[in-house]
């Protein structure tokens, strides 16, 4: 599987849209070792991002791993062996000869060595003029990520959701050479049975937010899951208290526990930002991101939706058949004045202001998403709280992503279906899905 450019963002070019022959050539790519002839790599585009899953039906055998693949240096693409994807976007024109050392079976069912060459060719773009990405910077990521969580394995218990996100660099940053400043991470602790998700916007006028995006997310997902150890026992009471008579103190109450577990958490990010800027001899502010956070777990009587958020974007708890819709976080205007690194945001009373949450039977799907999602498909802020629109955007996605098929699949299907063309609104894209 692969897409372009073209594909992804829909660049026109006389009013048709342009995508690379999907077709592989079978005249070249010989397997040293067997003589037989293989087909070529789909093409790719200077310029353009590209992506490639690796099948076994590439090499007409039964592969088992990649132990290597020489030659993409020259590319700017790049190979991850734990997922079999080749990923990026291609510096230059021209074609290359990658060099894959496999393993695979044999017809009798052993595990043999064997070197395949397979051509990959670039073509020229005349109209997209591309800085670079410095991939030798510190804080260079991939230009997609995708991660999926699959807990509900039998597929038939209530109790039970999987999760799953995607992330994908915007053209805005090709086209300036700039690194992906979106991040994600969901995780599911199967001994305490809590989910923990969270998506960052890092800030483009500032120079480091890519990292900053990537700390708010990772140390914070930590720190709540470390947090709910403790709490876990406590909520459950007070969710069930709520739950049978919904009073002012219980709620205050459990504000106070989202408290302890979430705005710590987001304190906490802050706080490894501030370090990883003292380190680096810069601002606190060089790193400014925004950050979402959602925690959610299944009891007997329904489930326990907890959200915090410091910027734009959207957390939503939405339920099909009810016309549920609950917006739980995000929609922060101007999104230029709130960041994690904003003065004045980590103080308690401030913090505790941002922490919401909800105790529902069950839902469809519970969403949160940078502003690359949020702003193209609910177009200004006054309107995500419409559950018609949620409603259209839940029928689109699913149309797109089959959310009750293959998890694996799952998370391939939504990073395809972040590529969607909106004029004048395609910055970076993530998105994470609890469902």
């Amino acid at each position: 599987m692969y897409f372009s450019e073209d594909k992804i963002f829909g660049r026109k070019d006389n009013n048709k849209i342009n995508i690379p022959n999907k077709d592989f050539d079978k005249t070249v790519g010989k397997n040293k070792k067997t003589g037989s002839t293989l087909g070529n790599l789909p093409s790719a585009r200077a310029g353009h991002p590209y992506r490639m899953q690796i099948s076994r039906d590439l090499f007409q055998s039964n592969l088992k791993a990649i132990d290597s693949l020489e030659g993409l240096e020259k590319t700017g693409l790049h190979f991850f062996p734990d997922k079999k994807q080749i990923t990026g976007v291609p510096k230059k024109s021209g074609s290359f000869d990658l060099l894959f050392n496999i393993r695979e079976y044999n017809e009798s069912g052993k595990e043999q060595m064997s070197t395949h060459t397979l051509k990959l060719i670039v073509e020229e773009d005349y109209n997209f003029p591309l800085d670079e990405v410095d991939e030798s910077d510190p804080y260079w990521k991939p230009d997609e990520d995708v991660c999926a969580v699959p807990v509900n394995k039998d597929g038939k218990t209530r109790l039970k959701k999987d999760m799953v996100a995607a992330s994908m660099r915007g053209f805005r940053q090709i086209e300036k050479g700039k690194i992906r400043e979106d991040d994600f991470n969901i995780q599911y602790d199967p001994k305490t049975r809590w989910y923990a998700l969270a998506v960052s916007d890092g800030a483009g006028k500032s120079k480091f937010s890519r990292k900053g995006s990537e700390i708010a997310c990772d140390s914070a997902v930590k720190s709540i899951l470390d947090r709910l150890k403790a709490q876990s026992k406590s909520l459950k009471k007070l969710t069930i208290k709520y739950s049978r008579r919904k009073s002012e103190h219980v709620r205050k109450e459990i504000i106070g526990r989202l408290h302890d577990v979430i705005a710590r958490s987001a304190t906490d990010a802050y706080s490894n930002i501030v370090d990883e800027a003292a380190r680096q001899k810069h601002e606190p502010a060089d790193f400014a991101t925004t950050l979402l956070l959602c925690i959610c777990k299944k009891f007997e009587f329904g489930w326990l939706i907890g959200a915090f958020g410091v910027g734009d974007g959207a957390i939503c708890a939405y339920q099909k058949n009810k016309w549920y819709a609950n917006l739980m976080g995000g929609m922060e205007s101007p999104p230029e004045k709130y960041f994690l690194t904003t003065p004045g945001i980590i103080q308690p009373s401030e913090l505790e202001r941002r922490i919401c949450f909800t105790i529902i039977d069950d839902f469809s799907a519970l969403f949160l998403m940078t502003n690359g999602v949020s702003n193209p498909k609910f177009g200004c802020t006054s309107d995500l709280p419409c559950f018609e629109l949620w409603d259209k955007f839940w029928d689109e996605l699913n149309s797109q992503v089959d959310f009750s098929g293959k998890i694996n699949d799952v998370g391939e299907e939504l990073l395809k279906w972040l590529g969607f063309w909106t004029p004048g609104k395609n910055d970076d894209r993530t998105i994470a899905v609890l469902f």
